[in-house]
């Protein structure tokens, strides 16, 4: 009992003496002119025109510089996620049971085995070209058979950039954390079943996704709500950090101008990389 009431009576002394001294500091703060100045500055009138111009300029800077402005976005997303919101939010999400729909979504995502979808489509409808009696259903085919090509390639394009980056970058996964209480970066591990950083999933679904919408503008709204979705699944079961997950969607997205570049006639006259 005495240990206890010595423990409660220090407590109470120590957050006697914390309340003084931030009366102190506040009394001796609102005294101070440099105080008041700043905090005069500080006042929404006085700091409006300041918010409407840096608004201004990111919304030119935006416009003028799509591309740069979304890179440095997500660049500093996931800088500020890595810091601050990934590793709290994985322990949390592995602490807890997974919601069976989002474990269903996350195993939807067929990552790797999307290639080999793929190819079955491109062999399906080539087969079905070969053996159709009319010019026009074998044009059809000859036509979803190239769209699947140029999914095929912008999903290859996509994964060995983020195999590459995975490589370089070599951040452990929520797994390594959950299991071996290891967190951050080791750069150069060719060991990519250890690294996250972009994610494979969602660089894979986004691929897919958005190269498929380009052939199918109807669903693109399913196309990408579906990827929404998984990404966000892949989260939420700690399967990927969620700067992985941003970052994997970006390579995906991105990586679909690029195959969009090879195919392209007129690629000799057009930049691969423009701003």
């Amino acid at each position: 009992m005495t240990d206890k009431s010595d423990l409660l009576n220090k407590t109470k002394l120590f957050c006697r003496n914390a309340c003084e001294k931030v009366k102190a500091f506040a009394s001796k703060a609102e005294a101070s002119e440099k105080f008041r100045t700043a905090v005069s500055y500080l006042s929404w009138q006085k700091a409006k025109p300041y918010i409407e111009k840096i608004w201004l300029l990111l919304k030119n800077f935006t416009t003028q510089q799509p591309k740069t402005a979304v890179f440095i976005y997500v660049c500093l997303f996931c800088a500020f996620s890595i810091s601050f919101i990934d590793e709290p939010l994985a322990v949390a999400r592995m602490e807890t049971e997974s919601n069976p729909i989002f474990k269903f979504l996350s195993d939807f995502n067929p990552s790797g085995w999307w290639f080999l979808i793929l190819a079955f489509l491109w062999l399906t409808y080539m087969a079905a070209g070969g053996l159709s009696l009319t010019t026009d259903a074998f044009e059809k085919n000859l036509q979803k058979a190239k769209a699947v090509a140029f999914i095929f390639l912008a999903l290859l394009v996509s994964s060995a950039a983020t195999f590459v980056l995975n490589i370089i970058i070599g951040r452990y996964t929520p797994e390594m954390l959950d299991s071996m209480h290891l967190y951050g970066f080791s750069a150069f591990r060719m060991r990519v079943t250890e690294t996250s950083f972009p994610s494979f999933g969602a660089q894979s679904i986004w691929a897919v996704a958005v190269a498929a919408a380009s052939f199918m503008p109807k669903f693109a709204k399913i196309l990408y709500a579906l990827a929404c979705l998984v990404t966000v699944s892949i989260v939420l079961t700690a399967q990927c950090y969620l700067s992985d997950a941003v970052m994997g969607t970006y390579v995906g997205i991105m990586m679909f101008f690029v195959a969009k570049w090879i195919v392209s006639e007129n690629r000799e006259n057009t930049p691969l990389i423009s701003l």
